[in-house]
This record gives structure tokens, C-alpha cells and sequence, in this order.
């Protein structure tokens, strides 16, 4: 039973997920209502799981992912800087399109709640997805591209509950485009970072806090849909971009690192 459970862990994983985060909206469904899915179902379900097919030293590793914090400084800047400036380009682009929008001024009073609304994202929604999107699920044997192509959809049906509330119709579209865009880039900080979740969280909370927190409430219900799908095609492109070009990278240093072992095997043979 084990060694099946091994081999089916992602099915497992994804039944739990949905399960323990839809729980919510299913029951609200059933009462005329309706509900936003239950952010940390990814993060138990990925720890049940684990706990199933890896025990206690799974387990070790699996929350181990989540205190990794000693990586690149360029990493860092990465996670806090990529999410404003895609966020800045979108709107300057749609400010080019759009000139006599009423878009809002950004207040002070926004500005100091950024750093608790950060926290609470990081706490709630960061630390509730990505142990279990990025920690669990792309544990692989599929190349990055293949996992993140996998991982995409699935994450962005996850969202479902969200749809026609948080999430009008007019923005569903775009918003998938900057899911598969965002599980690209985060699928490139999170093999870049040594298997890191927390470097994820943080990229998560950011671009969280700036878009949906920030950026996005500025703007007028028409323009706001402008600004979604060039938002999202801007992820979607940079997304699969970086993670390419890292592919690429790491395919000429294999290659390398291949003939420089063929080079120092001839030179050691008589």
C-alpha cells in the first residue's frame, strides 16, 4: 500500500488539497451562498501526505523548506522587486492606452497598511499554498517546464470558488494567463533557491500585496480589465522566459561539465 501511495502521491495530493480547501464553498454552496476556498488546504494536505509516504524524515524536509533563508541576495531581490516591476510596466502600458481614466491617487493610508497586509498574506495565503504547490508538488521527476505545465492548470482550478466574486468574468481570463505565468516564475525561484519555500511565500505575499492591494483598486471597473490581461500577459511571458532561459543554462552546463569529466578522464588514463 505504501509503495502505491508512493507512486500516486500527486493524485493523493491534489485530492486532499481540493478537498480540504473547497470544503467551504462546497458547504456555502449548498446553502444559497458562496465562499472563497480555505488557503492553508494545499499546506495540510501536503503535510498528510508526506507524513503517508515519507514519515518523519519527509516530514523534517518538508518544513525544513520553509526556514531555507540563506540564499543569494539576488534571489531576494528577485521575490520583492519582480512583482512591482511587472505590476509598474502593466500600468504604464495601460495608461498609454487609456487617457482620460478617473484612476484613483494612491493614499498614505495604503501605504502604511502595506507592511500588515504583507504579514498577512505571507501567514495566511503564502504559507497556506506554496508548502504544498512548491514544496510538495514539484517534487518531480518532470523538467521544470513540464512540472510548471502540469502544476498551472490545476492551481488555477484550484482558484474556482473565487470566480464571479473576487474575480469577475471579464478578469477570469487574464487572471489564468498571470497563474501560469506566476507558476512558471515561481517554479524558476524555487529550483533557483536550492528547493526554498520561503523565498515562494515571499514572492506570493508580494505580488499579492501590490497587485490586488494596491495597484489594481485604483482603477475604474473598465480599465481594470486593460490592465488584467496586459498584466497577465506580461507574467505569462517573463514567466516562461526566465524559466527557459534557465533550462537553456543548465543544459550548457551539464554539457559542460560532461566533456570537462571526458577531458580529465583522458589526461588521467596511460
Amino acid at each position: 500500500m505504501k509503495a502505491f501511495l508512493q507512486r500516486h502521491r500527486l493524485v493523493l495530493f491534489f485530492l486532499f488539497a481540493f478537498l480540504l480547501s473547497w470544503y467551504p464553498w462546497i458547504i456555502a454552496l449548498t446553502r444559497g451562498r458562496t465562499s472563497g476556498p480555505n488557503p492553508l488546504g494545499p499546506l495540510v494536505a501536503g503535510i498528510i501526505v508526506t507524513a503517508i509516504v515519507s514519515g518523519r524524515s519527509g516530514l523534517r524536509e518538508f518544513f525544513s523548506r520553509l526556514v531555507r533563508w540563506r540564499v543569494s541576495v539576488k534571489w531576494y531581490a528577485i521575490v520583492f522587486g519582480m512583482p512591482v516591476l511587472i505590476c509598474l510596466v502593466a500600468v504604464v502600458i495601460t495608461l498609454c492606452f487609456v487617457h482620460d481614466s478617473h484612476v484613483s491617487a494612491l493614499s498614505i493610508e495604503k501605504l502604511r497598511d502595506v507592511p500588515e497586509r504583507f504579514l498577512f498574506i505571507l501567514l495566511f495565503i503564502g504559507l497556506g499554498e506554496e508548502p504544498g504547490w512548491r514544496g510538495f508538488a514539484l517534487q518531480t521527476k518532470h523538467s521544470p517546464l513540464i512540472a510548471s505545465g502540469i502544476l498551472a492548470p490545476i492551481w488555477a482550478l484550484w482558484h474556482l470558488p473565487l470566480v464571479g466574486n473576487e474575480f469577475p468574468l471579464p478578469i477570469v481570463a487574464p487572471f489564468v494567463l498571470s497563474v501560469f505565468g506566476g507558476t512558471f516564475m515561481l517554479t524558476w525561484v524555487f529550483n533557483g533557491t536550492r528547493g526554498s519555500v520561503l523565498l515562494p511565500m515571499l514572492f506570493h505575499a508580494t505580488i499579492n500585496t501590490v497587485g490586488a492591494g494596491l495597484i489594481f483598486p485604483l482603477f475604474p471597473s473598465g480599465v481594470l480589465v486593460l490592465l488584467w490581461w496586459i498584466y497577465g500577459v506580461a507574467w505569462l511571458c517573463i514567466g516562461l522566459g526566465v524559466l527557459l532561459f534557465s533550462a537553456k543554462k543548465q543544459r550548457r552546463q551539464a554539457i559542460a561539465g560532461r566533456a570537462e569529466q571526458k577531458t580529465t578522464k583522458r589526461t588521467k588514463d596511460p
